[in-house]
């Protein structure tokens, strides 16, 4: 496999860093990974498709963003070098314990941003592909700003120099410079994601507060509407739930995950006259923003299927509750870059113990290459529901004692 070479990269990389990439993602190295016989897919994750910075970093952080003719000659790539198949297919092979060609790749969208249909879409329709599009539904049609968006807007928007925050204990928070409302920003944000919901809303009132910057005079819309949605589903795209509000699920207690994941497939059913059966779990690259706990809750509602924000191969390894995804950032506009990731994902063991805990659960091979499940979604779910059940009264009886 030889990808042709586009140009990516960070000018602010040290030599020896930019050495030491160009040799990992050369035609020989990549080649020569590419050649050894290991098995898996890789689902890769995207958030956002838009060349309109000025816009959009005002509510994203830039490492999510693709722009489209990127993203279109990502897009001409996988046609070219991979077989790309829905996530609802990927889920079915590893049910059944089967062999994953390593040639298959999924393509999938957190969040539900509006230039996903803008964008996205049409580059997705143009080469005849497909992708998973997991939305949070509390944000559809703008209805409530999505917190990860109304923090960056109301720090990026803030005039005063510093806030005055209680999670600081007293000590100011810089944000005279734009450099100090990134660093602010990414500090506030890990903080809320590691959570409780109701804390999570009060640090967020309190910025709003101590912020008094305005959450109006938004000209465009920044999420998706029912519409698109309801288009994007008919020409056979996969719309799944990210939740109602985008919390981070074990965080959350056992009913106000059950909660989250059942009033955001409702709400999407609704949308689509259609079943909601994939999930993909908010807020990745968080201490943990999984468990087997979720993960009995999930299955109990019906979701054949899963994802994460954790880097490694979709294979008969790992449970369907938990499938791996390479997340997809700006320095993947060097093609050779992608390619070079997508190859290491396969060899990857992710290290986040949920893994083992899920699959342990649901009872796919855990850390046994070789182990499968037995039987499909269909015959999985109903015993494991009834697991999960008794697995949920179980930690509820137990939240009761501790409240």
């Amino acid at each position: 496999m030889q990808p042709e070479a586009t140009t990516g990269g960070s000018s602010r990389q040290s030599p020896l860093r930019r050495f030491g990439i160009a040799i990992r993602n050369s035609p020989l190295v990549v080649g020569t990974m590419s050649a050894i016989p290991v098995g898996g897919a890789v689902v890769l994750r995207y958030h956002s498709v838009n060349d309109d910075p000025g816009w959009s970093d005002d509510y994203m952080q830039p490492s999510l963003a693709v722009p489209p003719a990127v993203f279109d000659r990502q897009m001409q790539f996988l046609k070219r070098h991979h077989k790309i198949v829905g996530i609802g297919e990927l889920a079915e092979l590893v049910h059944s314990g089967s062999h994953i060609d390593r040639r298959l790749a999924a393509v999938t969208f957190d969040d539900g941003y509006e230039d996903n249909y803008r964008n996205a879409f049409p580059i997705l329709r143009k080469h005849g592909l497909t992708a998973a599009f997991y939305v949070t539904t509390g944000s559809v049609n703008d209805a409530e700003i999505l917190w990860t968006v109304k923090l960056r807007l109301l720090i990026r928007r803030c005039t005063h120099e510093s806030l005055t925050l209680s999670l600081m204990a007293g000590r100011p928070l810089d944000i005279s410079t734009e450099s100090a409302k990134d660093s602010a920003i990414r500090l506030l944000t890990g903080v809320v994601k590691r959570c409780p919901a109701p804390e999570a809303d009060e640090i967020l009132r309190e910025v709003e507060d101590a912020s008094d910057a305005p959450l109006f005079g938004i000209d465009r819309r920044i999420m998706m509407n029912e519409s698109e949605l309801r288009e994007m589903h008919a020409t056979g795209m996969t719309i799944g739930s990210h939740t109602v509000k985008h919390y981070n699920l074990p965080c959350l207690d056992t009913r106000d995950v059950a909660k989250e994941l059942c009033d955001s497939r409702a709400f999407l059913e609704r949308v689509l006259g259609a079943p909601v059966e994939h999930l993909a779990y908010p807020n990745g690259r968080t201490g943990r923003h999984f468990d087997g706990r979720v993960a009995r809750v999930v299955a109990m509602e019906g979701f054949r299927s899963a994802v994460t924000s954790v880097s490694g191969p979709v294979s008969r390894r790992y449970s369907e509750l938990s499938m791996p995804r390479l997340g997809v950032s700006p320095r993947h506009g060097d093609i050779r870059r992608l390619a070079a990731d997508m190859q290491y994902a396969r060899f990857t063991k992710p290290a986040d113990g949920g893994f083992d805990e899920i699959c342990s659960m649901s009872g796919t091979g855990g850390s046994d290459p070789a182990g499968g499940g037995g039987g499909g979604p269909a015959e999985a779910v109903p015993a494991l529901r009834e697991r999960c059940r008794e697995r949920c009264d179980e930690g509820e009886e137990r939240e009761k004692r501790t409240h």
